[in-house]
């Protein structure tokens, strides 16, 4: 009920505040969402959350340029002034605090800011998580040191030269989600700040009725691993055991499997502002057109189950995943324009071009994939966009 408030709350705060659009809606699928332009729906959004999660689609260019746009709005320094990421290693706290202060930092030393990371195989490598940082130091130029915007590294701190095993990379795998809370509820919440957490999209949208078989998945890796690490519920459901309400959680729409499925969803966003937040996602018109039967996100599982879990375990998780990746557990929808004009951001030049770097990073494949990194094909070596799917 609390949150249902909240939600009602929000969306007159948006309607006041933001210049929406009424989205054109087929008959029958319900209250249309309210639609306003991105940066000005987030930033409504912190007037009553103290935290706004956006789920994180991995190497999305267009989320990626939108986490640039926003954090260079001034009204972003002003009235957030932190950002919790999922591509920074928290060993290196010191480092990007140096650099996105202004700072001279060499570049192989900042470097292993996105390459001590833990969940990412076998590292960062989109462009687009590398230029964020320096979007936050060019944001913070010319601002006096208490209002300049803070990243907070959330990845759990790694030693890569002492991991041997995919055993020794899990020990410290299974502390990823709670780790970042810790940091969130003490940096953040406990000194009643504000923060825009950029995290992937699993991170986010835990609903209370799959939280048991979430628990069953987590306990049996750690029986596998023989570790008694925190039982992984996800980055909000952690925070929110302690802080109820505390994210108002940003999905964003980035097709689906069925290329007809995305056309019939578009075909009536044409007079929507690009890129746009449209809320509430559940309850109304968004809801209904996100639920079309055989229109998914995540594809059905194949092969056998995990040890301890069955197939039927294994159906519901991926059911949970395509809910949450359509936005369907969230409380607003990020919309970066229609499906097939997105694409992925550009790799990296260090992973063919450095190759004492490529190396190390060839080693991390070899202990989380089973192989060290082949040859870089041409077609990931190019500049000009690629199709998101």
């Amino acid at each position: 009920m609390f949150r249902t408030i909240v939600r009602l709350l929000l969306a007159t705060t948006l309607f006041a505040v933001c210049p929406s659009v009424k989205a054109e809606q087929p008959v029958g699928l319900g209250k249309p969402p309210i639609v306003v332009p991105a940066i000005d729906g987030i930033l409504a959004a912190f007037q009553t959350h103290s935290l706004v999660g956006i789920g994180d689609k991995h190497n999305l260019a267009q989320e990626l340029d939108f986490y640039g746009a926003l954090v260079r709005d001034p009204r972003f320094a002003q009235q957030v002034g932190n950002v919790v990421v999922e591509f920074g290693g928290a060993a290196h706290q010191d480092i990007i605090d140096r650099y996105v202060a202004g700072d001279s930092v060499p570049y192989a030393e900042l470097r292993k800011v996105w390459t001590d990371v833990v969940g990412w195989v076998p590292t960062v490598q989109g462009l687009g998580y590398i230029n964020f940082y320096a979007q936050v130091r060019a944001a913070n130029q010319g601002l006096p040191a208490d209002k300049r915007i803070r990243v907070w590294l959330g990845e759990p701190q790694i030693d890569w030269s002492k991991i041997k095993t995919f055993e020794d990379w899990q020990r410290v795998a299974a502390f990823r989600d709670s780790h970042a809370a810790q940091i969130i509820e003490r940096e953040i919440l406990e000194r009643h700040r504000k923060a825009l957490v950029i995290y992937g999209t699993g991170h986010f949208g835990e609903r209370a009725e799959s939280l048991e078989l979430t628990q069953r998945w987590s306990e049996a890796m750690n029986k596998k691993l023989g570790i008694e690490g925190p039982l992984q519920f996800g980055l909000q459901t952690l925070v929110e055991q302690k802080f109820p309400g505390a994210f108002f959680v940003v999905i964003p729409y980035d097709g689906f499997l069925d290329p007809a499925c995305a056309k019939t969803f578009e075909k009536n966003k044409l007079s929507w502002p690009v890129p746009a937040l449209a809320s509430p996602v559940r309850g109304g018109a968004l809801e209904a057109e996100l639920q079309v039967p055989g229109c998914r996100v995540v594809p059905l599982p194949t092969g056998a189950p995990p040890p301890d879990l069955t197939e039927a375990d294994v159906r519901q998780m991926a059911d949970k995943d395509d809910l949450r990746d359509k936005g369907l557990l969230s409380d607003a929808l990020l919309y970066l324009g229609p499906a097939e004009k997105l694409t992925r951001t550009p790799i990296n030049p260090q992973m063919y071009m450095d190759q004492d770097y490529r190396d190390e990073v060839s080693r991390h494949n070899q202990i989380l994939r089973g192989q060290p990194l082949g040859q870089t094909p041409p077609q990931n070596m190019l500049v000009s966009p690629r199709p998101w799917r």
